[in-house]
């Protein structure tokens, strides 16, 4: 039997017998505490559900990796010289191009797509008998690539006499498919692409139901679900693996990418699972979330390369202990052990300790290790002294969670914007995006370190996003438990807005920052390398997967566990 094959016939063995619910008094109640008792809240998080001892046995096939070496070799080779071949007809190559990004392999053919993208832009004034397909296409992916291209020079020339998209584009599918697609790598005030995204959603909602080609109509219903740039691109690699059916050399490397990459994603989840069972920290606390394989899923889906594994390990266990701390916030701490707590950050001191409850102790020395082992990898492996810019993201992050504190026990509703302006903090980015940098370019430069210091426009706007869509799975679960007031709380309040206003409002905030976001990862002079700002977009993308239904990280959503087997454990076949 293949590996693959066992691994199929064994996939429900990484879930273990779920049990109930906790119960509302928690196991830590005041533990070591010198204070009266103090009345706890509980989260009623469910159980972990995954079989650690099973999942710890995992080993990564680094020999089957290098076996297939000769043979991805032969197969890049053929697909590079399909990129480079000049004669290639343009809407082909710009296929060609879309589909090996796509596929998740787009880091193999880095050098030859920026040159060939950029032949193809030096030939943008000699394109005007272009159709849509090939124009809306080129557009996307020029601009996702840094080009300077505008909407209205690109897209004037399907317009009619009245400024409106000519009604003969209505049935071209696969041109209103790009143009919806290149319609969501729109900068602000780029109103044409506004009118775009409503002509193409217009046609595309009518062709959905009509078409018979029922793989084309699922694209559709799925794109208008939810657009290519809004998706993980690990995602998207193995839902196009399966219905792909066209270059087979593409195919083919495709497949050996993820599959190879996912066995060492699977040698990185043994090594996080004992490193956070030997902290132990679930069962010494007893009211935190346990959630260790969906942390390092977040790493995984924020970080995809088979080159950045030491940025997923170091990523996986900074959100789990930032679980931790976030579950203290929220729900366990006293106002006055969260202020403790809150000063013993910024004080950095391991010393500041003997001022905390006990479970209060765990938690920091957790945080505090975590990060000085961070950093003296960095350390070894550059030179760098990174802590200062870890340290200040905890402290941070800890003063956001400390003011969302203090609004709960004052039982104050703070403004929607006074809300976000603490939200986009304390939704965890900014200290997990912080400590990726450091691991995603090696190339650190001054200007790109003052503008990680000074939290740039890319991080901010990729956080905003993320608090809010975060609020929309979360609100309803965080309001039964008696959480301070969410972005969509507080907007009803502020605005007296209807459920249904509010979150059309909040799906334009949404909007409007990957917009803003657009401009300074796509425009002129982007801030930080490629790689880490698509690592910064993905964040927002990663919330969009588990919460825009729901709250995928606190409870067992069947679909959520389905789909961290299909990432993390069940090859493609």
């Amino acid at each position: 039997m293949s590996t693959g094959e066992q691994m199929k016939a064994r996939s429900t063995t990484p879930l273990r017998f779920t049990p109930s619910r906790q119960d509302e008094t928690s196991p830590a109640l005041c533990m070591g505490s010198k204070q009266q008792p103090t009345s706890r809240r509980s989260g009623n998080y469910p159980p972990n559900i995954w079989d650690y001892d099973f999942l710890e046995s995992l080993i990564s096939t680094q020999q089957k990796r290098a076996s297939y070496h000769d043979v991805e070799k032969r197969l890049e080779e053929n697909v590079k010289k399909l990129v480079q071949e000049w004669q290639t007809e343009q809407l082909a190559l710009l296929t060609l191009i879309d589909d090996i990004q796509r596929l998740g392999i787009s880091h193999r053919f880095q050098e030859d797509i920026a040159q060939a993208l950029n032949r193809l832009y030096l030939l943008k004034n000699r394109t005007e008998e272009d159709g849509l397909n090939a124009t809306a296409l080129r557009f996307k992916l020029l601009r996702q690539h840094g080009f300077a291209v505008s909407a209205d020079e690109e897209f004037r020339k399907f317009k009619d006499g009245e400024g409106k998209f000519m009604t003969s584009l209505r049935n071209d599918v696969h041109g209103l498919l790009n143009l919806y697609e290149a319609s969501y790598y729109a900068f602000e005030e780029e109103f044409l692409l506004d009118e775009a995204n409503a002509f193409a959603q217009k046609h595309l909602i009518k062709l959905k139901d009509v078409i018979e080609d029922r793989s084309l109509a699922d694209r559709i219903a799925r794109t208008l679900d939810l657009p290519l740039h809004h998706r993980l691109p690990i995602e998207e690699a193995k839902h196009t693996l399966k219905t792909y059916n066209g270059n087979l050399s593409l195919c083919e490397i495709a497949k050996l990418n993820f599959n190879t990459t996912q066995s060492i994603y699977q040698s990185e989840l043994a090594e996080v699972i004992r490193w956070w069972r030997q902290l132990d920290l679930p069962n010494k606390l007893g009211f935190s979330r346990d959630r260790m394989v969906e942390n390092f899923n977040a790493a995984v889906v924020m970080a995809p390369g088979p080159q950045d594994g030491d940025c997923r390990k170091a990523m996986a266990k900074l959100i789990a202990v930032l679980c931790v701390i976030d579950d203290i916030y929220d729900l366990y701490g006293s106002l006055e052990e969260l202020k403790l707590f809150t000063l013993a950050t910024e004080r950095w001191d391991v010393n500041a300790i003997d001022e905390l409850p006990e479970y209060m102790r765990l938690s920091f020395l957790a945080m505090f290790n975590s990060a000085n082992e961070m950093a003296y990898e960095i350390m070894k492996k550059t030179g760098f002294n990174c802590l200062p810019y870890i340290r200040q993201g905890w402290c941070d992050l800890c003063k956001a969670f400390l003011a969302e504190a203090e609004w709960y026990f004052g039982k104050q509703v703070p403004t929607f914007k006074d809300y976000l302006e603490i939200g986009w903090r304390s939704v965890g980015g900014v200290i997990v995006l912080r400590a990726a940098y450091f691991y995603s370019d090696m190339k650190f430069t001054s200007e790109s370190l003052g503008h990680l210091e000074k939290l740039h426009e890319a991080i901010r706007y990729s956080c905003i996003s993320s608090r809010v869509i975060n609020d929309w799975g979360t609100e309803e679960r965080e309001q039964e438990r008696g959480e301070a007031a969410k972005s969509i709380n507080c907007y009803i309040h502020e605005i007296g807005a209807s459920m249904e206003d509010a979150r059309k409002h909040m799906k334009s905030v949404i909007q409007e920052n990957w917009m803003k976001f657009n401009k300074v990862a796509y425009g002129d002079s982007p801030p930080f390398s490629k790689a880490f700002l698509e690592l910064i977009a993905n964040f927002p993308r990663y919330c969009t997967r588990m919460y825009s239904r729901g709250d995928g990280l606190g409870t067992h959503d069947d679909k959520v566990i389905s789909y961290l087997m299909e990432m993390l454990l069940h090859p493609v076949q």
